[in-house]
């Protein structure tokens, strides 16, 4: 386990007696070290790509991927390149929890948005950090009115960038309530990014941080979740797959044993044979005769 020098960053470098709030805009870099503050922050990556570290967490990040980061989190982003590439531009709203509670309260129907205030340290919750893609535009929209509107703070920019807010948490409690109800529902809402990454990734060597990474979720939170959803555990799902599309190469095509069991992710043809046994009960040879043996639906029809 890597351990990193985490500073603090104080909230009297951003706060006045005015405002709970502070946006901005930064190009990220190498400089910036290792940090946590002692207030809650929305990132919001507007440009290029790069990795945010949380905690002990490498995540790659790209245009669109939205950040809710409580208080205490350790963070840092990170470009792809520290000499070349495109730059990563990251937005933050950063803003003093109990301060910004006091200002929007009364706001109606500010109540019902549990799972929002919960994340941003507005109302009791687990304090865990999430991550979100911008999948309606909603959050670019958020900081390209809310930045400006705090960068120039003409007459009422204030009172806009509240409303903005507002909107805001009711996006980030729409996207979490759509993520609980995918959860009962058997395909949990970021699950549905790593199952892709997993069914595209099938003749590669595939790791669990990888996809808790493509699901935008701790790992530790993503074994939770996967065993959950899916009634097995990460590997006996991607065992299982690799064994179904095998199944289907050796039905559908003349590939032989061995370019089968690569094409699944499988160089150790001796394990590819066990394993494919274990779950279908034949040897591959003896699957692919016995298909052959048996008519295609399809032409049983014509």
């Amino acid at each position: 386990m890597v351990k990193h020098r985490i500073e603090v960053t104080p909230s009297h470098l951003f706060f006045d007696e005015e405002l709970p709030f502070y946006i901005n805009r930064v190009s990220e870099s190498y400089e910036l070290g290792y940090h946590a503050h002692e207030f809650t922050e929305i990132s919001y990556v507007g440009e290029g790509e790069g990795h945010q570290y949380i905690g002990e967490e490498r995540l790659r990040v790209r245009r669109g991927d939205l950040f809710t980061l409580p208080l205490g989190a350790s963070h840092v982003f990170r470009p792809s390149s520290a000499n070349a590439g495109p730059p990563l531009v990251v937005y933050n709203f950063l803003f003093e929890a109990e301060r910004m509670s006091e200002a929007i309260r009364g706001f109606p129907g500010l109540d019902r948005l549990e799972r929002a205030l919960s994340c941003l340290d507005l109302a009791p919750g687990d304090g865990g950090w999430r991550k979100m893609q911008d999948r309606t535009g909603a959050f670019e929209a958020f900081f390209a009115a809310a930045y400006p509107e705090f960068a120039g703070r003409r007459t009422g920019y204030q009172t806009r960038i509240y409303a903005l807010f507002i909107v805001l948490l009711t996006e980030i409690e729409r996207r979490l309530a759509d993520d609980a109800i995918g959860t009962r529902a058997g395909h949990a809402g970021g699950l549905e990014d790593a199952l892709a990454f997993i069914r595209a990734s099938l003749a590669s060597p595939i790791t669990a941080s990888q996809a808790a990474e493509a699901a935008g979720m701790s790992e530790r939170h993503f074994y939770r979740l996967f065993a959950k959803t899916t009634g097995l555990t990460f590997g006996q799902y991607v065992q299982r797959l690799r064994i179904e599309r095998s199944c289907e190469l050796l039905r559908r095509t003349r590939l032989s044993v061995q370019e089968v069991a690569e094409a699944v992710g499988y160089q150790d043809r001796g394990h590819f044979l066990d394993v494919f046994k274990k779950i279908t009960g034949l040897a591959p040879r003896a699957y692919r005769s016995s298909c052959e043996k048996q008519p295609d639906e399809r032409e049983r029809e014509q």
